[in-house]
């Protein structure tokens, strides 16, 4: 459950920070992609850099598949609400 956390939580303060300095389609864009791409570099960082701990075959793929695209969905829905909180457009 924490790993969750500390995937989504740092994604939603994202869309938040973006909502309230960015308007229009770069907002929701970078919303989404920053969270994503971040999760990308702290996968690939563990799986290159981080010496090897043992176990089966590598999952960062299929764990990016599925976090990341949590993580964008995220930043982009708290996008949306921090843009109704801050009464900003995001059209």
């Amino acid at each position: 459950m924490s790993t969750w956390l500390q995937i989504l939580i740092p994604s939603a303060v994202t869309g938040l920070i973006y909502s309230f300095y960015l308007k229009k389609r770069v907002g929701i864009i970078l919303a989404g992609a920053v969270p994503w791409f971040g999760l990308l570099v702290a996968l690939l960082y563990q799986e290159y850099f981080v010496s090897y701990q043992g176990g089966g075959a590598s999952m960062w793929p299929i764990a990016q598949l599925f976090a990341g695209t949590a993580a964008a969905f995220t930043g982009i829905a708290m996008y949306f609400i921090g843009s109704k909180l801050f009464k900003r457009g995001h059209k």
